[in-house]
């Protein structure tokens, strides 16, 4: 340590700091020295994950995309415990709403069996792409169904792509 190296200080109990310092004695080092090398290695170790409720979530997935006989046109309603919002019925035929009917269904259902009747196989893998889903999700339908596309396009909308003048 140098001359010109600042001091700083951190507030411990009398009766902590005695017992640290006749450790560290019997140790044949100093409290300082302890405490600079635990800093230098809790600022070198790696950031830890944080668990989060993300983590916890349980995502189905059905035995095989065979398995989703959903309706491939018209509108499904959704059942409270998946959309408790006003609008809780979606138009299959709309690229738009399909995909929130599904991410919905995806990540909050808590059957195979609600999935695989909501669900429809090729609207499923059209939509796939564009579809917004928790990447512990997405990965799992992609681990299971290797015929998913895994690569996300962006889709062009017409209100960003022409200009009116």
């Amino acid at each position: 340590m140098s001359a010109g190296t600042p001091r700083h200080t951190i507030r411990v109990s009398d009766e902590l700091w005695n017992e640290a310092h006749s450790k560290a004695l019997r140790e044949g080092t100093s409290v300082s020295e302890l405490i600079r090398t635990r800093l230098r290695d809790y600022v070198a170790a790696p950031v830890e994950h944080r668990h989060t409720i993300g983590d916890s979530l349980v995502y189905l997935v059905p035995n095989a995309l065979d398995d989703l006989h959903g309706p491939a046109t018209g509108t499904v309603e959704l059942p409270l415990h998946l959309d408790w919002g006003p609008e809780k019925s979606y138009n299959v035929d709309d690229d738009g709403s399909c995909s929130v009917l599904y991410q919905l269904t995806l990540q909050n259902s808590g059957s195979v069996g609600e999935i695989c009747r909501i669900v429809h196989p090729g609207r499923l893998t059209a939509l796939w792409p564009t579809m917004i889903l928790p990447p512990r999700c997405r990965q799992l339908w992609e681990t299971s169904f290797p015929q998913l596309p895994a690569t996300r396009e962006a889709k062009e909308h017409p209100s960003w792509t022409t200009l009116s003048v």
